[in-house]
């Protein structure tokens, strides 16, 4: 994984959306099956990895814990 550090909120997004694709594929998830245990629909889980929705915390964190994981933040100096 890539140790860049994010400054912009686009950079930051990007940076969410790649970590979700690799939670998906990690854990074997398709996005429909991925959407199906968030209760979201595939579309809203395809513009999360996109890069292209605004996510909230809150969201994000109902979809990783329902399909079994669990949200790490790090913020460094």
């Amino acid at each position: 994984m890539d140790k860049q550090v994010m400054t912009s909120e686009e950079g930051i997004k990007v940076q969410v959306a790649k970590e979700l694709v690799q939670f998906r594929i990690r854990n074997g998830f398709t996005q429909t099956q991925l959407a199906e245990k968030a209760g979201k629909r595939q579309s809203q889980i395809a513009r999360m990895e996109s890069g292209r929705a605004n996510v909230s915390f809150k969201t994000l964190d109902e979809i990783v814990s329902r399909a079994g994981g669990k949200i790490a933040i790090k913020i460094e100096d």
